[in-house]
C-alpha cells in the first residue's frame, strides 16, 4: 500500500502545473482525483462549486439591489456616478487652462459639465432624501470639488454664453455633497444600515452558501466508497507533505477534511468579493 501511495504521489507530482505560484491545494486535490481515476466527478465539483460560488455572489447583489435600489453599491448608480465624475474632472482639466486654450475649449466645458450635472442630478432624484453609504458620498464629494474647480475657473474669466451651463453644473454638485452629508447626519439609522448594507447581505446569503457546500460534500460522498474516500485523502495529504517539506508555502488543509472538500471549501469560502480582505 506504502508502494502505491508512492507511486501515485509520483503521478500526481508530474501533474502538477510546472509553475509553483499555480500549485494551491484545490489544485492537488483535483489532480488526486484524476490520478485515482475520478477524474469527471473532480471536475464536476469544481465547476459545480465555482459556479455555486459565483451564483451566489449574482444573488446576494440582486437582493442588495432589491432592498437599496439606487443606492446599493453594486448597481447602476456608481456607473452613472463614475460617469458624471469623468466627465465634470476632464471638464475641470479643460477650463483650467493647462495646456488647453480656454476659449477654444468653452463649449467642450459647457457639455461635459452640464452631463456631469445632469447626471448627479439624477442620482440625487432617485437617492431622494435617504442616506447613501460611503462609497457614494466619496464620490459625490470628487464630482462636486471638480465641478466646483471647473465652475471657479470659469468665473475668473470674462462671461461667455456656455458660464451659466458650467455655474450651474457646479452649483448642483456642491448642493449634493450638502445635501447626502446632511441627510447622513439627519438619518443615524438609515445612515447605519446603508453602511452595513454589505456586511448584513453577505451574512444572510452565507447559510445558504454553506448549505450548498454541505450538498456538494454529501454528492462526493455518495459517489465515493469509504475506500476511495479514504485514499483520496491520503494521496492528497502526502502530496501537501511532500510539497511543504520542499518549501513551497500553501494555504494549510483542516485535518478531517473530507475528499473534495478542499475544492468545495476553496471555492466556497470565497464567494464574494470582500471575503480575502476580511481575513
Amino acid at each position: 500500500m506504502a508502494e502505491d501511495h508512492a507511486a501515485q504521489s509520483v503521478e500526481v507530482r508530474s501533474a502538477l502545473p510546472t509553475n509553483p505560484s499555480h500549485i494551491d491545494p484545490k489544485e492537488v486535490e483535483r489532480v488526486v482525483f484524476e490520478t485515482v481515476g475520478h477524474r469527471d466527478l473532480g471536475l464536476r465539483i469544481w465547476h459545480e462549486s465555482r459556479e455555486a460560488a459565483e451564483q451566489a455572489w449574482r444573488d446576494c447583489r440582486a437582493r442588495m439591489r432589491a432592498r437599496f435600489g439606487a443606492r446599493s453599491p453594486h448597481g447602476w448608480s456608481m456607473i452613472v456616478l463614475f460617469g458624471a465624475l469623468l466627465c465634470a474632472a476632464v471638464a475641470a482639466v479643460l477650463t483650467s487652462g493647462f495646456r488647453f486654450d480656454p476659449a477654444e475649449t468653452a463649449t467642450a466645458v459647457a457639455v461635459l459639465a452640464g452631463i456631469a450635472g445632469l447626471l448627479d442630478l439624477a442620482m440625487l432624484l432617485a437617492w431622494g432624501l435617504r442616506p447613501v453609504n460611503w462609497a457614494a458620498v466619496r464620490m459625490q464629494i470628487g464630482l462636486g470639488i471638480a465641478l466646483g474647480a471647473a465652475s471657479a475657473f470659469q468665473l475668473s474669466r470674462p462671461a461667455t454664453a456656455w458660464t451659466a451651463f458650467v455655474v450651474v453644473a457646479g452649483v448642483i454638485g456642491a448642493g449634493g455633497v450638502a445635501l447626502v452629508l446632511i441627510v447622513r447626519a439627519l438619518r443615524p439609522e438609515e445612515r447605519h444600515e446603508v453602511d452595513t448594507m454589505i456586511n448584513n447581505a453577505v451574512a444572510a446569503m452565507q447559510p445558504e452558501v454553506d448549505a450548498t457546500a454541505a450538498r456538494l460534500k454529501a454528492q462526493v460522498d455518495d459517489a465515493l466508497s469509504v475506500a476511495e474516500r479514504e485514499q483520496i485523502v491520503a494521496l492528497r495529504t502526502r502530496v501537501l507533505a511532500d510539497l511543504a517539506a520542499e518549501g513551497l508555502a500553501l494555504e494549510a488543509v483542516p485535518d478531517g477534511t473530507p475528499a473534495g472538500g478542499v475544492i468545495i471549501s476553496a471555492m466556497l469560502e470565497r464567494w464574494h468579493p470582500y471575503a480575502n480582505s476580511a481575513e
